[in-house]
């Protein structure tokens, strides 16, 4: 739940405070008066409305996966965060990215409104390249409610998350990271001659992949995982790693429980 400082007629006591001329005689507290003969109110706490924003990578590259592509993975994760905060009764919006941002879907309120995200996520093909710095720009530009803003992508580019994420701050958004990788990001079975082919460019090359080049890009992937995972918390933004062989619904609880994302 999502609290306002914002004190009146809510649900939640906060504190107690001296009557004064006025307050609503039906939020003094007789039990408080009976004990020091001075009437005191409760104060109540307001509960305000988040408004939720999913922004998921369709591009190629998201294509890839094992067990489950990481486009599917990002949309199930998606849903399952969605669906828990329309339970909730908060504001749930969603649009897709590759090089260009397309709006999905607006404002959906409450658990029925689930399966219009989940058709729109179903009908919504798979982009080429990624141009995320200009995907949270056009989302920023056309946001309409400021609140908390879920990215989820592979993150398999030169900049990371930094660039959007500071924009996104800087607009006023709470930033939710989920960076979905598969076993093959990270080198699994790449070993001897092999093609590697660009997903998004469709260029490839025939190299041969000894096992100390793999241990590298190993070390050069984690390092750069590591430092996505600081740069957010370093700015008090919460980051969560997803893989494609990991049950979602794991990936959602572990979001809930140790990053503290829906409190």
């Amino acid at each position: 739940m999502h609290r306002t400082r914002r004190t009146g007629e809510g649900t939640d006591f906060l504190d107690f405070r001296p009557y004064t001329p006025g307050d609503d005689v039906r939020r003094i507290d007789w039990t408080v008066f009976a004990r020091v003969r001075q009437p005191y109110v409760r104060v109540l706490q307001h509960e305000t409305v988040l408004f939720v924003n999913f922004l998921i990578d369709v591009s190629r590259s998201m294509a890839a996966g094992q067990a489950q592509s990481k486009a599917a993975l990002a949309c199930r994760l998606a849903c399952a965060l969605a669906y828990i905060g329309l339970h909730k009764g908060d504001r749930v919006s969603a649009g897709a990215f590759s090089d260009r941002w397309t709006a999905l879907a607006r404002d959906l309120r409450g658990p029925a409104a689930l399966p219009t995200l989940v058709d729109a996520l179903r009908r919504t093909p798979l982009g080429r390249g990624t141009d995320l710095e200009a995907a949270t720009r056009t989302f920023r530009a056309q946001a309409r409610h400021r609140g908390l803003a879920v990215l989820i992508s592979d993150f398999l580019s030169p900049i990371g998350c930094q660039e959007p994420v500071r924009g996104l701050m800087a607009d006023g958004f709470r930033v939710l990271v989920i960076q979905v990788l598969d076993a093959v990001d990270w080198g699994e079975g790449l070993t001897g001659f092999v093609r590697l082919r660009d997903s998004e460019t469709d260029y490839s090359t025939d190299v041969e992949v000894t096992s100390q080049e793999i241990d590298d890009y190993r070390g050069r992937l984690r390092g750069h995982v590591e430092r996505m995972e600081a740069f957010c918390r370093q700015r008090g933004q919460a980051y969560l790693l997803a893989s494609t062989r990991d049950d979602w619904g794991v990936a959602v609880a572990r979001a809930l429980r140790e990053r503290g994302v829906f409190r």
